[in-house]
């Protein structure tokens, strides 16, 4: 009787883990439907004052996109079973850190976005995020010599990690 109630709660214990919903990072399904294949990605609106920031960002999620290979990006928007589309709506760059002189030493650099993917065939908002925002810490290198140099420097290094973020929030769901 004691062997038969140690191998029912060891079955009763497997199953409940399986049914638990755990999986690796990536590997699942997401939150968008399947059928989606193709994602149309529409340069970003820039509303911050810094200039070509849209242009960079952009082109970062479309490289994010191509190389999760879950939503292909295509040039048309009529091809496309589904659209992306961004509005950047701020954009800070604040000194950190600081040397023994009193120079910024490091900054923090901060965008928000409202982000919207639609499905085209049903016009159903799949994901939106109206305030997504990324933050990232910027080291500034010893050769920059205006606040200039760092800012668009600070840029380049932003685009990267933010389409990784916001491309990881629309696929994982979170």
């Amino acid at each position: 009787m004691l062997r038969l109630s140690r191998t029912a709660f060891a079955v009763l214990l497997t199953l409940s883990l399986i049914g638990c919903g755990y999986s690796l990072v990536g590997s699942g399904r997401g939150t968008l439907p399947p059928e989606l294949k193709t994602v149309y990605v529409a340069t970003f609106v820039n509303e911050t004052v810094k200039v070509g920031l849209e242009q960079r960002l952009t082109e970062a999620v479309l490289r994010e996109l191509s190389a999760r290979a879950r939503l292909k990006p295509v040039d048309s928007r009529d091809s496309a079973d589904a659209e992306l589309t961004g509005r950047l709506n701020s954009y800070d760059v604040m000194a950190v850190r600081f040397d023994e002189a009193g120079r910024a030493v490091e900054y923090q650099i901060q965008v928000t976005a409202k982000i919207t993917l639609v499905d085209r065939i049903s016009e159903k908002t799949l994901f939106e995020d109206p305030s997504f925002l990324f933050r990232q810490p910027y080291t500034v290198a010893p050769a920059a010599a205006t606040y200039s140099d760092v800012e668009t420097a600070a840029v380049e290094t932003l685009a990267r990690p933010f389409a990784r973020s916001l491309v990881s929030t629309m696929l994982e769901g979170f």
